[in-house]
């Protein structure tokens, strides 16, 4: 009759040592998918926010271009790029790359010879958020 005990203590034992590392178990293969996924994700963002602030760099090199082979043509407001005849060209109010639309900003700079200028990208990271990422610099009419 002991032994009878002893082995049907057992067996329960058993089932909730196999119920318990099976929850252990899912809960570790959840775990390492969240984080996974959540890596993956991290990486697509940061991976756009990169692609957005070099178009903004290049949106204020062009315009550098720009102001370098007639300062007059840097007028105020905001204006998209494109390149014509192998030169780069303001043209509408933004430009739209692969999904980020960028503008440049052109605003006075206090006197005649100085530009404020102002390179803005935007991108739908997901669903619910909008990335967006400025730079400002101030050109002057160097030749002046």
């Amino acid at each position: 009759m002991n032994l009878k005990i002893k082995k049907l203590t057992q067996q329960g034992f058993s089932l909730v040592e196999v119920v318990l590392s099976s929850a252990v178990f899912v809960l570790l293969v959840t775990a390492l998918v969240g984080a996974y996924l959540y890596g993956q994700e991290s990486t697509a963002l940061a991976g756009n926010r990169a692609r957005a602030v070099l178009l903004a760099e290049e949106g204020l090199e062009v315009t550098r271009n720009i102001r370098d082979s007639n300062f007059s043509n840097l007028t105020h407001g905001s204006k998209g790029l494109t390149v014509s005849s192998g030169q780069w060209v303001f043209s509408g109010g933004s430009d739209l790359t692969d999904g980020f639309t960028r503008s440049v900003v052109i605003t006075p700079g206090g006197s005649d010879n100085k530009k404020n200028v102002m390179g803005n990208v935007t991108w739908q990271q997901n669903q619910q958020r909008t990335g967006t990422v400025s730079l400002i610099s101030r050109l002057t009419n160097w030749l002046a």
